[in-house]
């Protein structure tokens, strides 16, 4: 049983997710919908995204070497070496998968997301409060820091998965080209917990700049996009796939990076994904992190690294 600090929660935004779903509906320009639900929830806490700013713009400008994110290409491939705890963190993930192997719930999994077989969360959301050490690797300050520089605020870990994709065939929803909607820019991670060859599936990912000429030559604004017009844009000659072995990974901004991934593969592939978002982000993904208290073995976090997870 994983124990909890006594830890302040500090005022979190409404939850815009049903709000969002339904004003969709009304096929409303998206946006519209980003700048009205983040001016709302921005009018509930104001004092904390003051703070959150604040602390981003004292961060020191990065090493060379360090992991960051430009305004060009919103997009950086990490090595094992480069991030102290990606390979323990991959480790831990694997050996989640491997019990979920041995108890022969594959099966079961695979029936209850028919609709998306080919994406599928051993643990999601709330359930890592069971897991602290992968929590503690979600605000790691390495990623943390760049995702605050590029967003200029101390963001949210506002969703978070680990994700098994078996062997498939299909190539639709996420398996097709698109961008992340919920927000006008947030940072993906996307941690490879074992080796990702092109057998597995592997993330593939245009560069932002690139990605938003495609978009505008394509008349793009939302939903999904066949290979076929990448192609015929051009931007397929600046595609990028997120290969590497246990430990290897990705940041990036999904928002502004066109991707797809899971697709094709004809080996199992496993990776731990979490999102950055800011505290005003227009609405939230469905696997939402909002722990009701911060697990004891989190207890010794800074104060940045509280705030990411939702606690002062």
């Amino acid at each position: 049983m994983t124990t909890t600090t006594s830890s302040s929660v500090p005022r979190r935004p409404f939850n815009a997710r049903p709000i969002y779903r339904g004003l969709q509906l009304l096929a409303l320009p998206r946006p519209w919908l980003h700048t009205v639900l983040s001016a709302a929830k921005r009018l509930t806490v104001r004092e904390q995204i003051a703070q959150r700013a604040a602390l981003a713009k004292a961060l020191p400008e990065p090493a060379p070497e360090a992991i960051a994110l430009d305004e060009d290409r919103a997009c950086r491939q990490f090595l094992p070496a480069e991030l102290p705890g990606a390979i323990e963190t991959a480790q831990r993930c694997a050996e989640l998968y491997a019990a979920f192997r041995a108890r022969g719930e594959g099966e079961a999994l695979l029936q209850r997301n028919r609709n998306k077989p080919f994406l599928l969360s051993l643990v999601a959301g709330n359930e890592f409060a069971q897991h602290p050490d992968l929590l503690r690797f979600a605000v790691a300050r390495p990623l943390l820091d760049a995702a605050s520089r590029y967003l200029g605020t101390v963001p949210i870990v506002e969703g978070m998965a680990l994700w098994w994709t078996p062997p498939n065939e299909s190539s639709k929803s996420s398996q097709a080209w698109h961008i992340d909607e919920l927000a006008p820019r947030q940072v993906k991670v996307q941690l490879n917990c074992l080796e990702v060859t092109a057998e597995q599936g592997p993330l593939h990912y245009i560069p932002a700049q690139r990605s938003q000429q495609a978009r505008t030559a394509l008349g793009h604004n939302s939903g999904r996009i066949s290979d076929a017009a990448v192609e015929g844009s051009g931007a397929i000659r600046d595609v990028e796939r997120v290969l590497g072995p246990e430990g290897s990974g990705v940041i990036l901004d999904s928002s502004r990076c066109l991707h797809y991934g899971s697709r094709g593969n004809t080996h199992d592939r496993l990776v731990l994904t979490f999102h950055y978002m800011p505290l005003d982000a227009p609405t939230e993904t469905r696997y939402k992190l909002q722990l009701p208290a911060l697990p004891s073995a989190c207890g010794d976090l800074d104060a940045m690294q509280r705030l990411a997870l939702g606690f002062g």
